[in-house]
């Protein structure tokens, strides 16, 4: 059983599913960008409203296994938010806000605004992930990043190799676990499973760097670095629902950034 979930890919024909990759991530980074320039907690909030709305209504994504997959990084999000909030309230100044204390613990209102900012980035950064690769598949990324940004084909089509053995480094991962179960060398406390998992990382090291080299072979066997150049069988173009896409994107930054609170 593999320990990864089931690629999340667009399951109907929506608008972005029309848009070229290349051109979602340059609308992508537009947001992550102005996610960066300010510190104000509203910005990354606005960003984060535009991106559910655009996941539900022009994303082609099954809606129903969206939280399955984003509730580990909503845990993260929680703790980084938490630990942020009492960072910055230990070290804020004794003459702000004070809203909650509790022994050490000091919560000012600063504190509260500096992370849920911290917060609400990584929300955007997780729903911008998901609106740039998930309504295509890695294959057309590879050919929209070899024809539109000439990337060399050795890196493109290489990240393409590496997305596509991530599901068989799981599947590794289980395969290994069931054998030691087999042999009878199932970890038992806390300290075993620490050793069985170790020991696991070393197996699906030696794996990987096998492969790896296998992948190399054949891209080099297949004259992915030749120098010369090379033909595309599937033609990738840029057509005015990238333009449209990117003018949007930057528009509800732009949007984000100037209206105030």
């Amino acid at each position: 059983m593999s320990l990864l979930p089931a690629p999340l890919t667009a399951v109907r024909p929506a608008f972005l599913t029309r848009v070229t990759p290349v051109s979602r991530l340059t609308a992508g980074t537009i947001w992550l960008a102005a996610c960066l320039v300010t510190l104000d907690p509203i910005v990354p909030l606005r960003l984060a409203m535009a991106a559910i709305v655009a996941l539900v209504l022009w994303s082609g994504l099954p809606l129903r296994r969206i939280p399955a997959r984003l509730w580990p990084i909503g845990l993260a999000v929680l703790s980084i938010t938490a630990f942020s909030i009492l960072l910055a309230g230990a070290n804020s100044d004794p003459a702000a806000r004070e809203l909650f204390r509790a022994g050490p613990l000091r919560v000012t209102a600063e504190a509260v605004s500096a992370g849920l900012a911290v917060g609400l980035r990584l929300i955007v950064i997780a729903l911008t992930t998901l609106l740039v690769f998930g309504p295509s598949d890695p294959t057309r990324l590879a050919d929209s990043l070899a024809q539109q940004w000439r990337v060399p084909d050795r890196f493109a089509y290489g990240s393409l190799a590496s997305l596509r053995m991530a599901p068989l480094m799981a599947v590794d991962w289980a395969t290994i676990g069931a054998a030691r179960r087999l042999r009878g060398i199932a970890p038992r406390g806390p300290v075993a499973w620490l050793r069985d998992f170790a020991g696991r990382l070393l197996v699906i090291l030696v794996s990987a760097i096998r492969r790896a080299e296998r992948v190399a072979l054949a891209m080099d066997a297949r004259g992915f670095d030749c120098g010369l150049e090379r033909s595309h069988f599937r033609e990738v173009r840029v057509g005015w629902r990238d333009w449209l896409a990117i003018a949007a994107a930057a528009a509800v930054a732009a949007g984000a950034l100037a209206v105030g609170r």
